[in-house]
């Protein structure tokens, strides 16, 4: 059954070629159709991805062009790709729900292209995917959501980026990872760095360079070193270190505290002083007794 196709955000004749176009046939003019399910777009000077595609493309080879984005329903047409290579390309950015109908797909490769942030659920619903390229771009930032759902996910290449720290998060939802690249991205050994530094040290078998071609900055002494040249008693004073945000909860917490001991004990205060005033005395009992 044909997913609901979102037609205001496609032109018209793309989804009439696509209505008439058999299945195993209709490959690009600037494309070579390998077999049924095989198509090699690559080194063609693309400016955009191609369409339309046979149906039941499996493998898509379009390296080497100059494609600056995934178009957002690519996959809702797609659906049963299960390799693609769009490596040494110009894309930016990934739209929000590119990879939404992405189910089959097993092999993704994004390097050499000019990413520079991955959101929360970029590849959501890309749950059989095995292998994830996005080494040689530009990526300085990863959200700890960013391979949610992606619990096949047994290879993830982020090496050559401009990563300074990643959330321990974001590999811990990684459950069958095996292999990850993270050298060659400027890494910056303060207290932010510690958790994953841990992370790391027990997962040194699943580095494919291993400890030794990683390196991080130490921003105090601005001295570059190998990870395999650290310990955890490099990161030591960072169990004492307190962030801005500790210190303004801290700082809260007593004021409230404070604030609530002083009204406490106004109230308290106020409380007995109407006791004393409504209770009557030990004279007026002793009057009583004398006027009987």
């Amino acid at each position: 059954m044909w997913p609901c196709l979102r037609l205001g955000r496609l032109p018209l004749w793309p989804l009439l070629s696509l209505t008439f176009l058999p299945l195993g046939q209709g490959c690009p003019a600037a494309c070579r159709c390998l077999d049924y399910h095989t198509i090699d777009c690559r080194d063609q000077g693309l400016p955009r991805v191609p369409s339309p595609f046979p149906l039941d493309v499996r493998k898509l080879l379009i390296a080497d062009n100059s494609i600056q984005e995934i178009p957002a329903d690519f996959f809702i047409f797609y659906h049963d790709l299960v390799y693609l290579d769009f490596r040494n390309n110009s894309i930016a950015g990934l739209e929000e729900g590119t990879f939404s109908s992405s189910s089959h797909l097993v092999y993704l490769d994004l390097s050499h292209n000019n990413l520079t942030g991955l959101a929360t659920g970029a590849f959501k619903s890309a749950e059989k995917l095995i292998k994830l390229s996005l080494g040689h771009n530009r990526l300085a930032q990863v959200a700890e959501g960013a391979f949610e759902s992606l619990e096949q996910l047994q290879v993830l290449e982020l090496n050559d980026n401009h990563l300074q720290t990643l959330s321990v998060a974001a590999l811990a939802a990684l459950p069958n990872l095996r292999t990850l690249r993270l050298e060659g991205n400027p890494w910056l050994c303060d207290c932010d760095f510690a958790g994953l530094f841990s992370w790391l040290e027990e997962n040194a078998s699943k580095l494919q360079k291993g400890l030794n071609e990683i390196q991080c900055t130490v921003p105090v002494e601005d001295i570059t070193v190998f990870l395999s040249d650290l310990t955890e008693a490099s990161f030591r004073d960072c169990k004492f270190t307190l962030s801005l945000t500790d210190l303004i909860i801290i700082i809260f917490s007593g004021v409230a505290v404070s604030i609530a001991a002083i009204v406490s004990s106004f109230v308290l205060a106020l409380i007995v002083n109407c006791f004393q005033r409504c209770a009557p005395s030990k004279d007026d009992d002793e009057d009583d007794d004398d006027e009987d």
